[in-house]
């Protein structure tokens, strides 16, 4: 902006040394001009008075008395004065000696004065050996023309009066040029001010400062200009505000959603992700972040799709398999966004995890191949040994009790699998609500395991319970809890031989939790085995299972069980050792 001030005061003061530099040459030339006629118009009246007089006192001819008198007139005027006859003869001279002097007849002024009655001239002086103006006029004795009259001052004079006049108005210039060049300064400093201001705040308000306001309020176009850049400024900053909102609260929506999202331009770069897409496909934000889709197309079976959309410019939806970093399903949605022209500028993609929806679907169809054999089996020995009865058996009653005990028993198992099926759905479904109460942990333990010793006792097996009676205090549900411990119990007197033992503890570890542990030395679980014995209807030895009249859906209660009291559930074995449960429950359920 500095630049700019100098320009426009270089500027005015160019005007202004070209204004005040042609006034100047034109009063100069003009107060000259004025001076030398002032000066001959002086020159020829004192000529005429010196001449006057000398006719008037009869001096002309009287040499001596004219040199005289034309010495006492030149000190008076500060002029050579000099007395020619008409014939040229120079009678008296106030600076030589008249008789010296040569005839001045031809003398240019002379003549013009003879001719015209005035004669002026300048010209170099052999006299006194430098240029004179020269004023020249007749001298009249009544009608006749007795002489001439001729008054001469040094042309060194006149210069150095016009010097001076030239100086002294140089002088006056000067003070006016340095007067008239502040002002300037002044008024080009008042001009540029509020533009200064106006590029300082329009710099701010690109930088993205839209606080900063014009502070100064100039008159005129400069004023109205500054508030109208005010205002521009304050509309800007409500649009970006409102902009930036918007943009958050997109951001914020896009980075919240369980939908992975990618746009991709027209340049087949990704311009945006979410993070929930960096999960899904493996890539960090910076590295999907300006990268080509071909790039991570490739990997993931996105490229023929994006490809696709791009070329057709219709909506796309497929599914594609991802196997890093992790195995995953992925719903993918593609639709392309145009221009005015029609054009299309990008794809957006959105890709939904399926996985579990899809592991879900598989797992219900399993389950209900799982509950259709489970149900068979029952119904199908109910229904045989009902046909065997109906068919003539009933007359033997030994065989009618045989086949009848077998139907009691079987439909106990069919009434068991049922209510196991009933009480997992209540359980998954959340529609098996706790009632929550404090509970000594020590106490339903014994309670608990009192209820299986019998059987335990039948096959040789012992159950130990927790040596100490102190009582351990946590808040459940004591009929769920219950369950888990005659669950977890019952499987291991089921798989422990004889002489065997089957062991409960509870521990407090720590002032928030109280650990159940119930191990048995039976004949443990084969490692490949453990990742899925809490799946429904899953057994290890399913021959034995069915044998002992297992459901296969005890286990899965118990971890769903243990989870609603906000627990977790962890299972070690070794085969030809045995099994260990570990349950960690807290003692205080959220409120």
């Amino acid at each position: 902006m500095q630049h700019f001030r100098m320009k426009i005061t270089i500027a005015f003061l160019i005007v202004l040394t070209a204004l005040v530099g042609t006034m100047g040459i034109y009063v100069g030339k003009l107060l000259e001009n004025t001076y030398l006629d002032i000066l001959e118009s002086r020159l020829s009246k004192e000529a005429k008075i010196i001449s006057e007089d000398i006719m008037f006192n009869n001096l002309f001819d009287n040499p001596e008395q004219l040199q005289n008198r034309i010495l006492q007139f030149s000190q008076g005027i500060s002029a050579r004065i000099t007395v020619i006859d008409k014939d040229g003869k120079v009678l008296a001279d106030s600076e030589s000696d008249p008789h010296t002097l040569p005839n001045h007849l031809y003398r240019p002024e002379v003549q013009d004065a003879l001719k015209t009655g005035m004669g002026q001239t300048k010209r170099y002086s052999a006299t006194v050996k430098h240029d004179m103006l020269y004023i020249a006029i007749p001298m009249h004795n009544q009608e006749d023309v007795a002489g001439v009259m001729r008054l001469a001052i040094p042309e060194t004079t006149i210069s150095e009066t016009v010097k001076k006049i030239w100086f002294s108005l140089a002088i006056g210039l000067l003070v006016t040029f340095i007067v008239f060049g502040i002002v300037i300064g002044n008024v080009s400093r008042m001009i540029t001010r509020p533009i200064e201001e106006i590029i300082k705040v329009t710099r701010e308000v690109t930088g993205q400062n839209y606080k900063k306001r014009i502070g100064i309020n100039p008159k005129g176009e400069l004023g109205q200009l500054a508030q109208a850049i005010n205002f521009m400024i304050e509309n800007l900053d409500q649009q970006m505000s409102t902009l930036k909102e918007n943009k958050q609260r997109l951001q914020g929506i896009i980075n919240n959603m369980f939908s992975g999202i990618l746009l991709i331009s027209d340049t087949r770069r990704i311009v945006l992700a979410n993070e929930a897409s960096t999960h899904l496909l493996g890539y960090t934000l910076e590295n999907l972040m300006g990268r080509l889709y071909q790039d991570i197309g490739k990997n993931t079976g996105l490229h023929p799709l994006i490809e696709r959309c791009f070329e057709c410019g219709e909506k796309v939806r497929d599914e594609i398999h991802l196997y890093f970093p992790e195995e995953k399903i992925i719903d993918v949605n593609l639709a392309s966004y145009k221009n005015d022209a029609g054009e299309i500028k990008g794809v957006i993609v959105l890709l939904h995890d399926i996985t579990s929806i899809r592991r879900l679907e598989k797992l219900r169809s399993e389950f209900v191949t799982n509950v259709s054999h489970e149900l068979k089996t029952p119904i199908t020995s109910i229904k045989g040994f009902t046909e065997t009865l109906l068919d003539g058996a009933l007359e033997d009653q030994e065989i009618s009790r045989n086949f009848l005990t077998i139907i009691n028993e079987e439909s106990d198992r069919l009434y068991r699998l049922i209510s196991d099926i009933l009480d997992l759905s209540r359980v998954e479904q959340k529609k098996m609500p706790l009632q929550i109460e404090e509970i000594n942990i020590t106490k339903l333990i014994k309670e608990t395991a009192s209820i299986l010793r019998e059987e335990a006792r039948d096959k040789g097996i012992a159950l130990i319970f927790p040596s100490t009676d102190d009582p351990v205090i946590l808040e459940g549900d004591s009929d769920r809890i219950r369950q888990i411990l005659l669950n977890l119990v019952s499987n291991g007197i089921n798989y422990t031989s004889e002489n065997g033992e089957v062991i409960i503890k509870v521990n407090e570890t720590s002032e928030e939790e109280v650990e159940l542990q119930v191990s048995d030395t039976g004949k443990g679980i084969s490692p490949e085995h453990l990742p899925r014995i809490f799946e429904r209807f899953y057994r290890v030895d399913k021959a034995r299972t069915r044998e002992s009249g297992g459901t296969g859906l005890g286990l899965a209660i118990v971890k769903h069980l243990v989870e609603s009291h906000h627990g977790h559930i962890a299972v070690k074995s070794q085969e030809g050792i045995g099994t260990t449960f570990t349950i960690s429950l807290p003692k205080y359920q959220p409120k």
